[in-house]
């Protein structure tokens, strides 16, 4: 009896070591912090992407490790005549959780042309995804939404960079804070914006 009261205390102890690391563990999950940023290219790394075909490439660069249940979906989204039509390219479930300087990008092959699509390009962190979109715009910009590092916030979509295409002599250029959706996206003919949001993963 006397060797089995130490045995009940040791175990005790064991298991409220073990509750301390749960809630440590979710402490740590909870605290999770993901950041993306842009990445300027290198004269070398850019005379390379130009010998490569792409027309337009914005990298940007992922810092942060994902908790288990959690998820960082990557897609276009495309707006025309400045209403959401959908959603192309879309990545999520990466098996990758640790993601430092990881690098990802959204390109454009423009051709200017009406006989060959426009070919978009997502650049992930596991390799990039393609898909052709057929339209008839005249001229386009491409630009980056974010300009510094920005912290994503669970559940809610960073838009990092936007192709405009228009018909007309003019094309009005759009700009975010932090990454949020542009307001002036509901001017605009054809928009194709590059967006990641940290959620949590989804169940089978």
């Amino acid at each position: 009896m006397q060797g089995f009261k130490p045995y009940c205390s040791f175990v005790i102890l064991i298991l409220l070591l073990t509750g301390c690391a749960g809630v440590e563990k979710d402490k740590t999950s909870s605290n999770a912090k993901i950041t993306v940023e842009p990445y300027n290219l290198s004269e070398k790394e850019s005379l390379l992407i130009s010998k490569s075909g792409v027309g337009h490439i914005k990298f940007f660069k992922l810092n942060g490790t994902l908790a288990e249940d959690d998820d960082l979906q990557i897609s276009v989204e495309v707006f025309e005549k400045g209403k959401f039509k959908e959603e192309l390219l879309k990545t999520w479930d990466d098996p990758e959780k640790n993601n430092k300087d990881t690098l990802i990008s959204f390109g454009i092959s423009d051709f200017n042309d009406e006989v060959r699509p426009l070919k978009l390009i997502s650049g992930i962190p596991s390799g990039y995804v393609t898909t052709n979109y057929s339209n008839k715009m005249t001229s386009s910009s491409f630009s980056n939404l974010v300009g510094e590092k920005v912290t994503l916030k669970k559940n809610k979509p960073v838009y990092l960079a936007v192709w405009l295409g228009t018909t007309k002599n003019e094309l009005r250029s759009v700009e975010s804070e932090n990454g949020e959706l542009p307001a002036s996206i509901a001017e605009t003919e054809l928009a194709f914006l590059y967006r990641v949001l940290w959620t949590y993963k989804e169940k089978n």
